[in-house]
């Protein structure tokens, strides 16, 4: 399989956050030579475009810098908060939020198409509907528990805030190969996926 790729959208709040610590003197030079290849470093030099794309590997040393400022992996999973909040009404993700709401799949679309926005060459399995849903991110064990936890935790943010606050979104797989987002909504009968939404279940099947 490919190399996965993250897009400028997920990398920019990193690039933005480290700047902020290097201006507020919570990181030094010495810390960036020390924690960052050459071109993570020209990632933050240089700033990303959304649209573009950073290998994983070179993504990770900033992640890994960021969880070493954050407190690990539970700092990271708080921070994932905040950038959702920030996010909710960006140009495209606000349009995702108004379609999500519309479908009885909405919750597993929201999580596809953002996936599909935040990463590349990576394999998703969907099953579900509005009472529940699961997503699994495949041939993602290349990845860190780190980034793992803050893509994970960004993308169940995002979630909750489109479905409501009786939908808890939750991970799985941060330590395997595959992340898993699922949830259930409260009070709710177990949700039979043969039984309606076919249309949008085939929709939101990852692309080979």
């Amino acid at each position: 399989m490919s190399t996965i790729f993250l897009s400028g959208l997920f990398v920019q709040p990193l690039t933005l956050r480290v700047e902020e610590w290097v201006g507020e003197g919570k990181l030094s030079e010495e810390d960036l030579e020390r924690s960052l290849g050459s071109d993570a470093r020209a990632l933050l030099d240089h700033g990303m475009d959304r649209a573009d794309w950073a290998p994983l590997e070179v993504v990770e040393s900033l992640v890994a810098l960021a969880a070493m400022q954050l407190g690990g992996e539970t700092g990271l999973a708080d921070w994932a908060r905040e950038i959702a909040l920030d996010w909710r009404e960006r140009e495209g993700i606000r349009e995702l939020f108004e379609r999500a709401r519309s479908l009885v799949d909405g919750p597993g679309f929201l999580v596809t198409q953002l996936g599909e926005a935040l990463l590349r060459d990576c394999r998703w399995e969907y099953e579900g509907g509005r009472a529940h849903f699961s997503v699994r991110l495949l041939g993602f064990e290349s990845a860190t528990p780190q980034l793992k936890a803050l893509l994970g935790s960004l993308l169940a943010r995002l979630v909750e805030q489109s479905a409501g606050a009786d939908l808890d979104v939750r991970l799985a797989g941060v330590d395997a190969s595959e992340l898993v987002l699922f949830a259930d909504r409260p009070g709710r009968t177990s949700f039979d996926p043969t039984s309606e939404s076919r249309l949008f279940r085939a929709a939101l099947v990852a692309h080979p």
